[in-house]
């Protein structure tokens, strides 16, 4: 049996078309990159003529009405999309029952402070429990290498992003002075204060930029007050939890989408941002994919990258491996 850190090449076309593949996510989870990445997962292998299904990890009663007997009877892969370790470690018991193939997806950038915060003692149940399952994937160097060893021995870094299955729109004509940004309910590491700091500096150059934040999330009291601060500027727009087609129209026409956080794992909207022939400008905290434009994560520093480029990122720290291609050889070690 291969490690899961093998190239994916030809043997992982032998995987079986029949063999069924769990996905443990909310399909209909909140609008983000995280339901982008697989839902993009999904119809990657249902193309490939896989039986996929949900197992709804948001309800526990939905997840146990999801999950049939047959997952604990019949070989099949299981991807389990986490951004919260303590329920990696609560769902280690079952993921030992089920047959087949488990597999752990790291997506968060915020893991290095989970572990961080988490007492030795509790740290140590932690990668006890990982064992739990046939491999790990990561978004990100960092956080494959936060792990022990031996868990690291059966770890592979992916990037939730596979640009052959975003959607393609027609280019309706970029605007050079048209900035972008994404929140996620508001957050603080999202830090859009920042961002509309940025827009502000930028503008005593470029009076004629805009600034559209790309909200989704919780629309709870952070995002409340976001929309309560911005309401008077007549340069931003902030709408919320738009469609997936409308946020790639967002980012076709803007010329700088801005990425202002204080942690990250390889952030689809950046990557689709990217794909879509936008500049990307982002804080330098994180490793970021190539072609990206770095700065520190001050709103001076931005803004002169906006204005004057940033540092090329080289990509060091992050992958072309998608989940569709991890996965695919997942399936070919589970038939072997």
């Amino acid at each position: 049996m291969g490690s899961p850190n093998d190239v994916v090449g030809e043997s992982a076309g032998r995987a079986r078309c029949a063999t069924a593949v769990f996905q443990w996510a909310q399909e209909h989870g909140e609008v983000g990159g995280v339901r982008t990445s697989h839902d993009q997962l999904t119809r990657s292998l249902r193309d490939a003529g896989h039986q996929v299904r949900y197992v709804d990890t948001g309800s526990m009663t939905r997840a146990a009405r999801a999950l049939p007997s047959a997952a604990f009877t019949r070989p099949a892969l299981h991807l389990l999309h986490l951004t919260r370790l303590w329920r990696a470690v609560i769902l280690a018991p079952l993921s030992a029952a089920l047959r087949g193939r488990t597999v752990l997806v790291l997506h968060s950038g915020s893991t290095r402070r989970q572990v961080d915060g988490t007492w030795p003692m509790l740290r140590r149940v932690l990668w006890r429990a990982l064992r739990a399952y046939d491999e790990i994937w990561t978004v990100n160097d960092e956080i494959l290498a936060l792990l022990p060893p031996a868990l690291r021995a059966r770890a592979t870094v992916v990037t939730p992003f596979d640009a052959s299955m975003a959607s393609c729109g027609a280019d309706t004509g970029r605007d050079p002075h048209s900035m972008a940004m994404a929140t996620n309910a508001g957050l603080a590491h999202y830090n859009a204060d920042v961002g509309i700091e940025v827009g502000r500096l930028v503008r005593t150059a470029w009076p004629d930029l805009t600034l559209t934040i790309l909200a989704y999330g919780n629309d709870g009291p952070d995002l409340a007050r976001l929309r309560e601060r911005v309401a008077t500027e007549r340069w931003i727009t902030m709408p919320f939890d738009l469609p997936r087609g409308e946020v790639s129209a967002v980012l076709r026409q803007a010329g700088t989408f801005l990425r202002p956080t204080s942690w990250d794992g390889d952030s689809v909207i950046v990557r689709e941002a990217l794909a879509s022939g936008a500049r990307v400008v982002a804080s330098d905290v994180a490793p970021r994919p190539r072609g990206v434009e770095l700065a520190p994560l001050e709103p001076v520093a931005l803004a002169e990258a906006v204005l004057h480029g940033g540092t090329p990122s080289e990509g060091l720290g992050v992958t072309e491996t998608t989940l569709a291609q991890a996965a695919t050889a997942a399936l070919a070690r589970l038939g072997s």
